[in-house]
């Protein structure tokens, strides 16, 4: 394929369009991904990321049980994996609307420990009247501090991707108030992008045909740059190897993190082979124009007495042609 029309000034201007497109992409991912607690919920399904921290919770309460002598079922018959799993999520999903949304108060921890109050206190009386031990202050300073160790143990399993501890940073407060920037970041990107692109149209507008490989070539560049790196996490598995010592808390992150790569595969790949497509249609565009420009030179031109070369280029079909790229 010859060389395109103004083939420097649209690769110049493609390179800017490319990289306001994957920036607006990476805007998208942010606002429709990252901040949509769905994804966030389905890895904690797929991993049974509830059973993870009832798990920790019991493997917890058996060594504080060996060591002061409350029976490990006094902590751990008032748990429930669904309740871990309905607290968590819902901290969860508060703690993300209030960084992405201004109007959103400040997350809180919901889940009701009635039960778990209740059962300690039934224990630790029990034992004191069957001990007759005097419910001085002391008692009182032990119980209260029983329930308070087992109620933050158990709130500090609840924080799953520990968003809700980082609501409490300064970061957290200047995403809240300024939220809204992601969207006018996307859209900035968008505006910017397609300004290139009306730019791109009015340079090459005599030349429509070539308008195809450009969009083509677009589309197959940016979606390169964020398929290449993403399959090689994906293969690699490259978020299974990070360290956390919570359980629950790897397997929410490592989760979500895998499902986004699972989601950005899928799209990028579907951006390729459009990109693809339509560099495979510039080039059978440019053929037909040729032979078309070839056989209409023909008619026009054709003289008995002048004998034509066979494979002789055509003056429409080299302007048609342009310049290769």
């Amino acid at each position: 394929m010859k060389k395109l029309y103004h083939y420097t000034p649209l690769v110049i201007l493609s390179v800017f369009t490319a990289i306001f497109i994957c920036l607006a992409q990476a805007a998208a991912f942010a606002e429709n991904v990252l901040l949509d607690t769905k994804i966030y919920k389905d890895a904690m399904d797929q991993r049974e990321v509830s059973k993870a921290m009832y798990e920790e919770l019991v493997k917890y309460f058996d060594s504080l049980s060996a060591a002061t002598g409350i029976p490990v079922n006094v902590f751990t018959d008032p748990i429930k994996e669904e309740d871990l799993y309905a607290a968590s999520f819902k901290m969860l999903d508060d703690s993300i609307k209030y960084i992405s949304d201004s109007q959103a108060p400040k997350p809180s921890n919901s889940y009701d420990f009635t039960a778990l109050e209740k059962s300690i206190t039934d224990y630790i009386e029990k034992d004191a009247e069957e001990r007759s031990i005097e419910k001085d202050k002391e008692y009182r300073e032990l119980l209260d501090n029983t329930i308070k160790m087992a109620k933050v143990q158990v709130s500090s399993r609840l924080d799953t991707m520990m968003l809700f501890s980082f609501s409490d940073s300064s970061v957290a407060k200047t995403l809240h108030n300024h939220s809204g920037l992601i969207t006018v970041a996307f859209w900035g990107f968008v505006g910017l992008a397609v300004l290139m692109i009306v730019i791109m149209v009015i340079i090459d507008r005599h030349h429509p045909r070539d308008l195809i490989y450009w969009a083509g070539l677009l589309m197959a560049v940016s979606a390169a740059v964020f398929l290449i790196p993403c399959v090689y996490l994906y293969k690699t598995e490259y978020f299974s190897s990070f360290f956390i010592t919570n359980t629950y808390i790897h397997k929410t992150v490592t989760g979500m993190l895998e499902l986004s790569l699972k989601k950005i595969i899928l799209v990028q790949n579907i951006v390729l082979v459009i990109g693809l497509v339509l560099l495979v249609a510039a080039q059978v565009v440019h053929v037909l124009y040729k032979n078309y420009c070839k056989k209409q030179w023909k008619k026009t031109h054709w003289h008995k007495d002048v004998e034509q070369e066979p494979d002789a280029e055509t003056p429409e079909a080299d302007e048609a042609s342009g310049e290769e790229a």
